[in-house]
């Protein structure tokens, strides 16, 4: 959506708070239809949120604001496909308003020329403030801004639902969320749907992705945050049942898959994520363009410490391996 001459991509609502405005990336009516912690929390995190626009001058001045996190909270600078230079590159966003300058590259000539030789489909003029996991407050800009143009933005996108794994925790940057980086590969863009420990499969969410006409590929990860105990598996059966049916209903492809590799210290746990596996596997293996977790995220080594995320190298698993099931379904 555009908001005073910025694009605010990955968003479908903002809403006035104390000072500024807080984003929410999916609409009131299907929000309202989710699960509380959807609701309240993780559909107005700024995953995949990206502010976009040319400059008229020589530099912009963005407000934000975070809520308090345990993580830091860092917005990145890029000019279309390139990451900013280390003046311009990151920025930490605090919990009282912090102002953040972006200047127009001196190399601009450079980046254009490099654009064009490499097929690259961002303009290098559209300026990219990547946001962070947390939650945002947008307070405003100073400078003159026009939200990109047609042409100035990659035309083909891919939308990723999922947990918080899909929602980029961990990745340490947002760039290197697998949904950002799989979108970098195949040279166009994203839609970040994940939802930390809320990615219920809600009937209401899988209508609403098929609904929405800017996507040309998906992909669904499905089962993790309905492991704790307010879930048994019938229920899960049921919602993975008739979550797949409606995805496979669209006729553009979507890519599928259940738990990534973790280790529940819990052996019930352990048992309960095998048998969500298989249910997994039953329905979008025969719907959908299935993979296994294990296959896309498989060596130990390669989670966090809490025994559950992938660290930045397991993120970077998913995004190779992922990818490569991506081109060959789609025959790229």
């Amino acid at each position: 959506m555009v908001f005073q001459n910025i694009e605010f991509h990955n968003v479908e609502e903002i809403e006035a708070v104390d000072g500024g405005y807080r984003m929410c990336r999916i609409p009131h009516s299907v929000r309202e239809q989710l699960n509380e912690r959807v609701r309240e929390a993780s559909a107005w995190y700024s995953t995949g949120v990206e502010l976009r626009f040319r400059m008229s001058g020589d530099s912009v001045k963005i407000h934000l604001r975070a809520y308090r996190a345990e993580e830091a909270q860092v917005a990145y600078i890029y000019y279309g496909s390139f990451q900013g230079g280390w003046r311009n590159s990151s920025k930490i966003i605090g919990e009282k308003e912090t102002v953040i300058e972006i200047r127009r590259p001196e190399n601009l000539d450079a980046l254009w020329r490099i654009t064009r030789e490499k097929g690259l489909h961002f303009s290098p003029e559209i300026v990219r403030l990547v946001l962070p996991y947390g939650t945002c407050i947008y307070m405003g800009a100073e400078g003159e801004t026009v939200p990109p143009a047609e042409g100035e933005t990659p035309v083909d996108t891919y939308l990723a639902y999922g947990s918080s794994i899909t929602h980029g925790s961990l990745a340490l940057a947002a760039p290197y969320a697998y949904p950002f980086r799989i979108a970098g590969k195949f040279q166009c863009d994203s839609i970040n749907l994940g939802f930390a420990g809320s990615a219920h499969l809600e009937r209401a969410m899988a209508e609403y992705i098929v609904s929405r006409k800017d996507w040309n590929f998906a992909s669904v990860e499905m089962g993790i945050n309905m492991l704790g105990e307010d879930y048994d598996e019938a229920l899960f059966e049921e919602r993975v049942d008739r979550f797949t049916e409606i995805l496979a209903g669209d006729p553009r492809p979507v890519f599928a898959t259940d738990i990534f590799t973790h280790c529940p210290q819990d052996e019930r746990k352990r048992e309960k994520s095998e048998r969500y596996r298989e249910i997994v596997k039953r329905y979008a293996g025969k719907r959908l363009i299935f993979t296994e977790g294990k296959k896309l995220l498989g060596d130990v080594p390669l989670i966090s410490q809490d025994l559950t995320h992938p660290s930045l190298e397991g993120m970077e698993e998913i995004v190779n391996n992922w990818y490569a099931v991506m081109r060959a379904g789609m025959g790229r």
